[in-house]
């Protein structure tokens, strides 16, 4: 329990905080500070991180098929259950597929597991931040842009760190300190704006968003076990990338489709609900991740 506590207190808290800073008064600029989540403090994180822990392209690589594979197999599934569903394709697949591996998943993965989980976390996160602003993006818009995936600063900051590790280069430490400092902020602020978001978003109809919470996280367990035999996958890696993949609908799904859909309400609602589902399942899906990767 004290385990457990010590991973979702932190979490919870400052979730919290963003949710009470959402429905204050104060004015959080959260175009703002997710600009700068985004712009600086995540290719700080990613390119600190997997430089000075100094991660290898095969963990790198590992990592990657697992997303892939992961994001695949919701893909399909996901697919197949709005085809049967007769809903749109277009307003909930993403929804259905991508998971918020960013604003809950690196949190969680570097409560339970350290700074192991949060290494193969940033090559997790790397991949569904790629597919989900190319793939899904293109999927909501209805159109295909790959200008938006070129615009990326994250494609960036790995192709950096591919750079460091294939020529064997030493990164000053004055990079290494600022990269540090800057991403140090990615986390805490990433889950401020989640909060935040949970404030300001709301649940126009019950049902569907229900059925797409539910879903999500049906899928993401189903793709998780799935990927973790299919690749043989074991201790912490096989633990972080369960976690990762059972992670509520992400919310610049919501963006998307209230930027180029009718759906908007419905995915907001969505968001909602699936992270809020994924709150009280967390208990259970933490315990599941510590077992699968002392025993799995």
């Amino acid at each position: 329990m004290a385990e457990l506590a010590n991973i979702l207190g932190p979490i919870t808290i400052i979730t919290l905080i963003g949710y009470l800073l959402g429905r204050s008064s104060v004015g959080l600029e959260t175009r703002t500070l997710g600009t700068i989540v985004i712009l600086v403090a995540t290719p700080s994180l990613i390119f600190h991180t997997l430089v000075s822990m100094q991660v290898s392209l095969q963990t790198l690589g590992q990592m990657a098929i697992a997303a892939l594979l992961a994001l695949a197999i919701s893909g399909v599934v996901a697919w197949l259950i709005l085809r049967m569903a007769n809903a749109s394709q277009r307003a909930f697949l993403p929804s259905l597929t991508f998971p918020n591996s960013g604003n809950m998943g690196l949190a969680l993965v570097l409560l339970t597991f350290g700074d192991d989980g949060m290494r193969l976390g940033m090559s997790y996160f790397f991949v569904v931040s790629l597919f989900q602003h190319s793939v899904g993006f293109s999927i909501a818009a209805g159109s295909v842009d790959f200008r938006h995936l070129v615009r990326q600063p994250l494609l960036y900051a790995v192709a950096l760190v591919l750079l460091v590790a294939i020529l064997g280069l030493q990164v000053p430490q004055m990079i290494l300190t600022t990269t540090e400092m800057l991403g140090g902020m990615m986390i805490p602020a990433m889950l401020i704006l989640l909060g935040s978001s949970l404030a300001t978003l709301s649940v126009a109809d019950l049902r569907p968003a229900l059925g797409i919470a539910i879903s999500r996280l049906a899928i993401g367990i189903a793709s998780a076990v799935l990927v973790i035999w299919a690749l043989g996958l074991g201790g912490v890696v096989a633990g972080s990338v369960f976690l990762l993949a059972t992670m509520p609908t992400a919310i610049v799904n919501y963006i998307y489709a209230d930027r180029y859909g009718p759906h908007g309400a419905v995915v907001s609602g969505a968001v909602v609900v699936s992270t809020l589902l994924t709150f009280l399942a967390l208990p259970a899906l933490i315990w599941v991740a510590i077992w699968i990767a002392n025993y799995g």
